[in-house]
């Protein structure tokens, strides 16, 4: 990419490229890959910090930018989406597969619409939006599962997120009913790892996997925090969260196992 190509002509490293737009160096590194967008000020601020002074070659350059690619519809709402959920919002719309565990609720792709309320209403943070338009936009990520290019989605849950209850009984068992009618293997398998399993390799938190395929050909984890994110691209930070990923499947119940086990929670709730 003539991105790339520049700053390593500057001699300017991802974390400066980075801090000159007020992001992440994952960021830099996906732009460069050519899977996510800049807009025109965060390209304007890279030619500044790259010492570009052309005034031709700049303009063409904004202008391929501008053509590059549409406005996500998470781009649209930049002014009422926190950077942590824009940034996640892009990761699962252009990975391959995701792979995420969870220790302690359903994840957002998969929550009803009963359940996210519940749970946003949980917890208000400074800042945000309404809780309306914060279950909308959890609901407009769950297009993702329908769209032509959906990725490939492995979750595995523990045990302990089936049982938490959160809103109503009959909310729970509602929402524990899509997790089923949701789950197709190979490409959206939800797997459930038993309170019998013991101690596994999940238990210190969640989180989430991302794989893109060529040219990026890379993978990150995203950790997320109340109110900020770690990304993990290195080699060596990623190795841990791929064995971990193995490790927890093998101690997983099958799909048709994890089906039958979320099908008998949902009935405890009916009851």
């Amino acid at each position: 990419m003539e991105l790339r190509r520049l700053r390593e002509q500057a001699a300017v490293s991802q974390q400066q490229a980075a801090e000159a737009i007020d992001g992440s160096d994952t960021k830099v590194s996906r732009v460069e890959a050519g899977k996510t967008g800049l807009s025109r000020l965060e390209l304007v601020a890279l030619l500044d910090e790259y010492g570009v002074t052309d005034e031709k070659f700049r303009t063409a350059l904004v202008e391929l930018n501008r053509n590059s690619r549409k406005r996500g519809w998470w781009q649209q709402q930049s002014d009422l989406l926190t950077p942590k959920l824009q940034e996640l919002i892009e990761l699962e719309s252009t990975a391959s597969q995701i792979f995420e565990y969870e220790a302690i609720v359903i994840p957002g792709l998969f929550q009803t619409e009963e359940y996210a309320r519940a749970m946003i209403s949980s917890f208000p943070t400074p800042y945000s939006p309404s809780v309306d338009h914060s279950v909308q936009v959890r609901l407009d990520r769950q297009k993702l599962l329908d769209g032509d290019n959906a990725p490939r989605i492995i979750c595995l849950l523990d045990e302990a997120v089936l049982r938490r209850q959160v809103g109503s009984r009959q909310a729970m068992a509602t929402q524990l009913r899509k997790l089923v009618e949701l789950s197709e293997p190979p490409q959206l398998s939800i797997q459930v790892i038993p309170f019998a399993s013991g101690a596994h390799s999940g238990t210190d938190g969640s989180f989430r996997l991302f794989t893109y395929p060529a040219p990026a050909d890379m993978d990150i984890v995203f950790l997320e925090q109340k109110q900020s994110r770690v990304f993990i691209e290195e080699e060596t930070g990623l190795q841990p969260y791929r064995l971990a990923a193995e490790q927890l499947r093998t101690q997983a119940l099958s799909s048709p196992q994890s089906m039958d086990l979320i099908s008998a929670v949902a009935a405890e709730f009916e009851k």
